[in-house]
């Protein structure tokens, strides 16, 4: 057999063989025997034999000037079922075994890839390999030193990775939590998603989560299905139901790929799920990548820049890597890691494409109610120009009815002055002359409406409560008929508010008049009137003892234009609604109180000068 020697820093030499044992039959003494093919391995560092069901023997000899030195063989695939290595020596053979099928404490050194010490004083070594997955086995050979270089490299460059993403996550919640985006939380998933993927393929996940647990390594096929996260973050982040509705189509079918490897991994076909999820990762990242390019340079969307840099790098990081495994680049740290890098480098341009795409909601979002704002500022221009066209209308025809309303009045009382002997006609134009009464009332709430409609704020003044009240109630005492007696009971404070002294006179007297329509004819009628502070208002409750009614029951329309709560057909429903509107109007506050029989209490509350 014909040697073949390999350098890792000029520092170990080595013969590298193979041969296939399709039976799994073999022990090492058989394959020792002369009649046994072993086959050249021309590159070590990219040795890959696919996905096949069969022990692969390696066979490696040291060529070392120096003696008594131990050397360290890494075979960097965390996914090989087992490994078992036998050292021979001069009189001894060792055997070590290991596997991702046995407990991570059984390895000989406790590193996420597969490690084994080689003593010089060994003649040669033998590796036994058997696995369901992929039989990929870049072999190394490094002196001590080196190798703890290289691995201490290795591991800043997992720390380096999961340290970035879990600041991204972090991150990405705390936007979450202040601006409530939602493509925020897919990235976060897709982050996670990405993190588990590594952690899985790297090993780590192994070393750290569940190292005693070695038959749960059986189901990687199912953790590898955490990259159709990526999948969710693509669509929600692109919008492509919008954008590009048939690229879209073609998520979903990356989607029904995937669930269709996980079902074969779970019958029990790791081998063939894992093989095949390789093509997944190859036709989603061009997917990711295409979708980026079109959606920005065809569909001109802003957002797929800095998305279309994420996939693009990772792309060529993920080229530079395939170039030096075949020995076009050199395998230099930068190509070894091209894919840590092209990770590391895809995170934080994805994390700017989200950023990016966030101001461009604001911003649209920003224009958007530039838009609502001028458009509402229209409608309110035409509205305004509307009610007041409406309210000249109102007004013209409140007073043009006013002039021929007050002409059938005063024709009917002529008429009836006059002695007629015609009872039918006197009945009619009696008729007449209580439609035409009741007209005008209707005509002069009309204007009493639009007065207080059109009242400017300019006309509000400082005043007292006590003056107005005792002015309309003087006009109430002097209206009530003789020996009506009526008890009030007063108390004032001397603090002024800010209204409107013919306002506040009309309030009162409506008031007035109401507790006198609505008494109880059993007993004096009694009012109450005081005035308090509460808070930044003045208050005045005005409150008497008359037959009341039930205002829980009637609190939606208490204060409602021509709404009645007695059978008694007096009022007309427009006292409480006038000063209801014109509390408003003010700023202020008005509430009603009342039960069946127990009286009224009103309260008019007023903002302090």
């Amino acid at each position: 057999m014909q040697g073949w020697c390999f350098d890792a820093y000029d520092s170990v030499r080595f013969d590298a063989y193979y041969c296939i044992d399709s039976t799994h039959q073999l022990s090492s003494s058989d394959v020792l025997k002369d009649d046994v093919k072993w086959n050249l391995i021309k590159d070590p560092e990219n040795f890959n034999l696919g996905h096949n069901d069969f022990n692969v023997w390696l066979l490696l000899r040291l060529k070392n000037e120096k003696a008594d030195k131990n050397y360290m063989l890494t075979i960097e695939n965390a996914h090989l079922d087992t490994l078992v290595l036998y050292k021979y020596g001069k009189s001894t053979t060792k055997i070590v075994s290991t596997g991702d099928r046995q407990f991570f404490s059984q390895r000989e050194h406790e590193y996420n890839m597969f490690v084994f010490t080689l003593p010089d004083s060994c003649d040669f070594f033998l590796l036994r390999t058997t696995t369901q997955g992929s039989l990929s086995m870049p072999i190394t050979i490094k002196g001590v030193s080196e190798y703890m270089v290289d691995s201490n490299t290795d591991t800043m460059m997992l720390a380096l990775f999961f340290g970035i993403v879990f600041l991204s996550i972090l991150l990405n919640v705390l936007l979450y939590s202040r601006i409530r985006e939602n493509v925020y939380l897919f990235y976060v998933v897709c982050l996670i998603g990405n993190a588990v993927l590594n952690a899985v393929d790297s090993g780590v996940a192994f070393q750290f989560l569940w190292p005693n647990h070695p038959d749960l390594n059986q189901y990687v096929g199912l953790f590898y299905a955490c990259a159709v996260t990526g999948l969710l973050f693509s669509q929600n982040f692109l919008s492509l139901k919008k954008t590009a509705p048939l690229l879209n189509k073609f998520y979903y079918v990356l989607y029904v790929y995937v669930l269709v490897m996980v079902i074969i991994n779970l019958m029990g076909y790791y081998n063939i799920s894992i093989e095949y999820l390789v093509y997944y990762f190859y036709a989603s990242s061009f997917l990711f990548l295409f979708s980026g390019i079109y959606l920005y340079f065809i569909k001109k969307y802003r957002p797929a820049f800095y998305y279309m840099l994420a996939w693009g790098i990772y792309a060529v990081c993920g080229v530079v890597y395939m170039l030096a495994s075949e020995g076009v680049l050199p395998f230099t740290f930068i190509t070894k890691n091209a894919l840590k890098i092209g990770n590391i480098l895809e995170i934080i341009f994805l994390f700017m494409a989200v950023v990016d795409k966030i101001y461009d909601l604001r911003e649209a979002k920003e224009h958007s109610d530039f838009e609502a704002l001028r458009l509402a500022e229209e409608n309110k221009e035409i509205l305004s120009a509307r009610n007041n066209a409406l309210e000249k209308f109102a007004s013209f025809t409140a007073h043009n009815i006013r002039g021929p309303v007050s002409s059938i009045m005063g024709l009917t009382n002529l008429f009836q002055m006059v002695k007629q002997n015609d009872e039918e006609t006197n009945k009619v134009v009696g008729f007449i002359n209580q439609s035409a009464l009741k007209l005008d009332d209707v005509v002069k709430d009309m204007i009493l409406l639009l007065t207080l409609h059109n009242r400017e704020e300019s006309k509000r003044e400082e005043l007292l409560l006590a003056p107005p009240y005792y002015e309309a109630k003087k006009l109430f005492t002097s209206s009530l008929p003789e020996g009506t007696v009526v008890l009030f009971e007063e108390s004032f404070l001397q603090r002024k508010i800010y209204a409107e002294e013919t306002i506040l006179k009309f309030t009162f007297s409506q008031l007035l008049d109401n507790s006198y329509k609505f008494r109880e004819v059993s007993k004096p009628l009694k009012i109450t009137v005081r005035e308090e502070i509460e808070g930044n208002y003045h208050c005045i409750y005005f409150s008497d003892n008359g037959i009341g009614f039930d205002s829980a029951k009637y609190k939606d329309d208490v204060f409602g234009l021509y709404k009645r709560f007695h059978v008694n057909g007096q009022g007309k429903g427009l006292g409480l609604y006038f000063i209801k509107e014109y509390m408003r109007k003010i700023k202020g506050k008005v509430a009603i109180e009342s039960k069946q029989d127990e009286g009224v209490v009103v309260r008019l509350c007023f903002e302090k000068i």
